[in-house]
């Protein structure tokens, strides 16, 4: 009966123990929970800061990635300039090159050309200094030719002048007979000995005249101050003056409006012409 009676009793207190213990585990773990539930919400609140920093950051660096984008952009576009402009300098740089041979041949051919030109000048000029002894031979020769006949004119005109005294005092009784067509002829081979001067030239009336400007030794051409204006033309021919003594002829090779140049017809050449020498248009 008494054990009948303790059993309740211990199973009563078994029963409330374990309900304690229950109670204090759930407690515990509750206790566990809310500490464990706190933690992961601060560290929550820490992750949506660091987040939201880490967002933040992510646009700036968006920002920055735009604007080093824009950056890159105009740097392409400014080396494609460049390389443009290179492209073009060296296109112009093989150009100028290209001209620059150009220039340097036509340069050498003219150079080669004026070589020439002095060498067949020098030999033309060596001609007609040649053509000039000889012919200052030939006038010396002339010149005494001319003397002797001067002295036989000389002489001639003497017996002429004792003819016509004979011949006046043949008339002082007999002038109703004799008339003046009666006086004794000059001899022929007086006549025939008369000598043939060279003829002065006096330059043309109404003939457009210039003066001479220069002279080129060189190259045997002279420039004068009568153009395309006065009516010159290539292949005129015109004639040189000193005063009124006639030196020789030119032809004209280029004209511009007030002047002209032109080359020497032989045997007519530079040494004999100086500068203001007059110049007409031949005649």
């Amino acid at each position: 009966m008494k054990l009948t009676g303790r059993t309740p009793i211990i199973f009563l207190v078994l029963t409330l123990i374990l309900l304690l213990s229950g109670t204090a585990i759930s407690l515990y773990l509750l206790r566990q929970e809310v500490d464990i539930r706190r933690s992961a919400e601060s560290s929550l609140e820490e992750l949506q800061v660091k987040a939201v920093q880490i967002e933040t950051s992510l646009k700036d660096a968006q920002k920055q990635i735009e604007v080093l984008d824009g950056k890159n952009k105009d740097a392409d576009a400014k080396i494609n300039s460049l390389m443009d402009e290179l492209d073009l300098e060296a296109g112009l740089r093989e150009q100028i090159k290209n001209e620059n041979k150009k220039l340097k041949d036509a340069l050498e051919a003219e150079a080669k050309n004026k070589l020439e030109l002095r060498e067949r000048l020098s030999k033309e000029i060596e001609v007609v200094q040649n053509k000039l002894k000889d012919m200052e031979k030939e006038s010396t020769g002339k010149r005494e030719e001319v003397a002797a006949l001067q002295v036989k004119f000389d002489e001639v005109q003497k017996k002429n002048q004792d003819l016509e005294a004979q011949l006046k005092d043949m008339t002082d009784g007999t002038a109703a007979r004799f008339s003046r067509n009666e006086i004794i002829p000059v001899p022929g081979n007086a006549q025939e000995d008369k000598v043939n001067l060279d003829r002065i030239v006096v330059t043309p009336d109404g003939a457009k005249e210039g003066k001479v400007l220069n002279v080129d030794l060189d190259t045997e051409f002279l420039i004068f101050d009568l153009g395309s204006k006065s009516g010159i033309k290539p292949g005129d021919v015109m004639s040189v003056y000193r005063g009124k003594a006639y030196l020789g002829d030119i032809k004209v090779s280029r004209v511009q409006d007030e002047m002209a140049a032109a080359d020497f017809i032989p045997p007519f050449s530079s040494r004999k012409v100086r500068k203001n020498d007059q110049v007409v248009s031949k005649r």
